[in-house]
Order: C-alpha cells, then structure tokens, then sequence
C-alpha cells in the first residue's frame, strides 16, 4: 500500500554527480536481473536477453530462406501464442528467444524433410518498446527500451535529474491493461558507487518515469492512464 510521504529537495549538484556514478555501475549489474513490482531484482524478462540479444516477441516478422531450396522460403508473423506457422514445416516456437534460437528450431524441423538445410533466419520488422521519463530531467521524452535498463539509467537516458529534483520520491507508473496503470514509489536518493538498492528496478515497456520537486498531495495506487496526463504534459514539465 502506498502511504503520503514528504518529498524533500536532497540532489544538490555533487549528489547527481554520485547518482550518476553509482547508476552507471548498477546499470551494468541489471542486465543479468528482472525486477519484482514491490522493488526486488530478480532475473530480466525484458526484450533483450542476457547477452544483449534482441528476444522475439508477438508481431515480430523475421523472413526464412533457404540456401539450396528456395521453394522453402518464407516470410511469417509471430503469433499472439508466440509461433510461427511456415509453409512446409508448421508450428515453429519464436516469442522469448533470439533469432539464432529460432533458426535453429527451423533446421530441427526442416530437417525431418530435407537433408542438412542451411538455413538463414532474418528479423524484417519488431517492436520498439518506448520508455516514458517526465518531470525534474534535463531531457524530459520518449525513449527506445534496447537494453536492459533501470529506472536510473532512464532517469540517465533522460539528461539526469535537476538541481531540485526530489530523488527520494521518484514514480514509477506501470501499465497493467489499456485502462489502468500501477504506482510505484522508489527511493533513489541515497545511492553511492557500487551500492545496490532494491529499488533501482527493471523497467518494461511502458513504463513512465516521473521525478518531482514538490509533494504530490495523494498517491493512488491504480491510475487511470487517461489522468496521467496531469503529470506528463507540456505545462508541468515540458514532456511532448
């Protein structure tokens, strides 16, 4: 449950300084971790994989072709259910892999009708998941999820925060359906190079990133996605 809480003017210019140096390293660390909603780490299900790789999602087009039986080629959608369907072969699991796991599902299965097939899998269309950051940042906007990033490395992405920004309430809005959206209350004011605080989470797509300089009078814990206009619009702090 979510509490009023006093939102004091703590980031002074050296403790920005420290944020960004402490952020820069626990950015590093987050790649191999996935956050809890209550502000734990666990492992990522972002849409990059540990290495770095891009991962399938629904909607992604990738084009399949074959080097020495072009009749095989192919171009097909992941499905809502995470598969694709190609011509000559069928069901073919896709969504939460990399395009080299994928290719490798289409040899297996291309093997059972044709001899050793060389196989080429590309990715034509994907999702650009965005990222949301307003408020007291220097470069307030809509930003491209590639990586594994944390709520302050968007706040990093963002310019990093004001001279008055309150670090020690920083929002964290999380859509849960085309209505809706989650609030969360992080506590990013104390950190120190090399520390790791519980609530420098993952973020998803969709995530929207406020940091204030004043106390919000109330804090809902379910907010329509149509009020969040209030927070993010060109008079409070110069989002679009």
């Amino acid at each position: 449950m979510f509490h009023r809480h006093s939102l004091r003017r703590t980031c002074t210019r050296c403790g920005a300084a420290i944020l960004i140096a402490g952020a820069l390293c626990l950015c590093m660390r987050a790649q191999t971790t996935r956050d809890d909603p209550n502000g734990a780490v666990r492992t990522s299900e972002a849409m990059v994989g540990t290495s770095g790789e891009y991962l399938l999602r629904p909607g992604d087009v990738v084009q399949v072709n074959y080097r020495f039986t072009p009749e095989f080629d192919d171009t097909a959608t992941v499905s809502p259910d995470g598969r694709l369907t190609l011509k000559n072969i069928g069901l073919v699991p896709a969504a939460g892999g990399t395009v080299a796991e994928l290719q490798e599902h289409i040899v297996k299965a291309a093997s059972t009708q044709l001899v050793n097939p060389e196989v080429t899998v590309t990715l034509k269309e994907f999702e650009r998941p965005q990222i949301t950051v307003g408020g007291e940042v220097n470069l307030p906007g809509h930003f491209d999820l590639r990586k594994p990033t944390t709520a302050l490395g968007a706040i990093l992405m963002a310019g990093g925060p004001k001279q008055d920004s309150a670090m020690n309430h920083v929002f964290l809005f999380r859509r849960i359906n085309g209505e809706l959206a989650e609030t969360f209350v992080l506590h990013l004011n104390h950190l120190h190079e090399g520390e790791h605080t519980k609530d420098d989470i993952l973020l998803k797509p969709d995530d929207m990133i406020l940091v204030r300089h004043d106390k919000l009078s109330t804090v809902e814990r379910y907010m329509k996605l149509v009020n969040l206009g209030v927070y993010f619009n060109p008079v409070g702090n110069g989002l679009f």
